[in-house]
């Protein structure tokens, strides 16, 4: 509400509120009506992304290594196995051997790597050597549609304690909206005691840590029309209250590159040919977008191709930074949400922000 002084903000947020609880309401039975559909119309294909999702532990996600990178180092792990064959079982030619056998799949290996194509379905594309970037004005399901090409991975800034965030109570967010099109909040159910309860051990002043639920293989569907999507679920560090909890400056600055050469690792390592992420830590989460473009932009300079397409779904408040950045934006008419920011009392992400789209309703 830029331009409204305090008290007509106040004025019209007190107005809006018997609507507001109404809304909020709505969106409670439809949370329930859409999760029971999910589990009637989906369930087989629901407990196989149950079956398959993994936790990535902290630190796991930013050690990952994939195609040319991956076989490099094993051709230095190679290389320093033969040293140790060479000069502390100096005479012991099996290990010699064992030694040489390595570096020379380590060679192959590199070499395949290369120009290797990515596994993909049943036509596999060759490996990119840049990386593709989009900036949209629509939410996540929305871009996946549009603009989802081969294996997709989709950024969710989840609640880090609780499943879907508050997405069963009502609430309104990135991470309820990706729950309302897709059958993700029963599976991030039925990871709540081995990721979200885990979770409680690590909230380090509303900072969180890299800790990733990877989710593949998560059905959207939109009127009939199904598409399937990687989903991975980490919590955006949040700034603003980390200084408050006595949290440094560069504490912060840490958690947030950390979370981000997570994100591109961990789509690099399952090679996802298209990543859609929002403005990631941007917002009331208290970090510049200078600052996460720049992050962004630094790894995807020092990776080429390593994610072939990147589209950055942002609000549009966001969307200039991005667009000096990552290219022009596309003008679209986005589907229709409410354009409201909610907080759960309850939830762990009563703390985040939903900057919506110009014009946007929710019926």
């Amino acid at each position: 509400m830029a331009g409204f002084s305090d008290r007509d903000n106040g004025r019209e947020r007190r107005g809006a509120r018997p609507d507001r609880e109404a809304q909020r309401e709505e969106r409670r039975r439809e949370a329930v009506r859409h999760t029971g559909l999910m589990k009637a119309a989906f369930g087989k294909e629901t407990d196989e992304a149950i079956e398959a999702a993994r936790v990535y532990e902290e630190g796991e996600g930013r050690r990952l290594l994939w195609g040319a990178e991956a076989a490099a180092a094993a051709k230095e792990a190679a290389a320093m196995a033969e040293a140790d064959a060479d000069g502390a079982q100096v005479g012991n030619e099996e290990a010699r051997e064992e030694a040489v056998a390595a570096e020379e799949m380590a060679e192959a290996a590199a070499a395949e790597a290369a120009d290797a194509p990515v596994d993909d379905g049943p036509a596999a594309v060759p490996a990119a050597t840049e990386t593709v970037t989009k900036v949209v004005t629509s939410f996540a399901p929305e871009a996946l549609y549009r603009d989802g090409e081969g294996k997709t991975m989709i950024v969710d800034p989840g609640a880090f304690t609780r499943p879907g965030g508050a997405y069963e109570d009502g609430a309104f967010g990135p991470e309820q909206i990706l729950c309302s099109e897709s059958n993700l909040y029963p599976v991030l159910c039925a990871h709540k005691r081995d990721f979200y309860d885990k979770n409680r051990d690590y909230r380090r002043g509303s900072l969180f840590t890299d800790r990733a639920l990877y989710v593949p293989e998560v059905l959207f569907s939109r009127e009939g029309d199904t598409r399937r999507a990687d989903v991975l679920v980490i919590a955006e560090p949040i700034r603003a209250y980390a200084l408050d909890n006595h949290r440094s400056e560069r504490e912060c600055d840490k958690a947030l590159a950390d979370r981000i050469e997570t994100i591109f690792r961990i789509a690099a390592a399952n090679n996802v040919q298209t990543l859609i992420m929002g403005a990631f830590g941007c917002g009331r989460n208290g970090y510049p977008s200078a600052q996460v473009i720049e992050l962004i932009r630094t790894w995807i300079g020092e990776h080429p191709g390593a994610v072939p397409r990147v589209v950055f779904a942002v609000p549009r408040m966001h969307v200039d930074a991005f667009r000096a950045a990552f290219g022009s934006v596309e003008e679209e008419k986005p589907a229709a949400v409410e354009e409201v920011v909610e907080r759960d009392e309850e939830a762990d992400d009563d703390w985040r922000a939903v900057e919506l789209p110009e014009g946007i309703t929710l019926r």
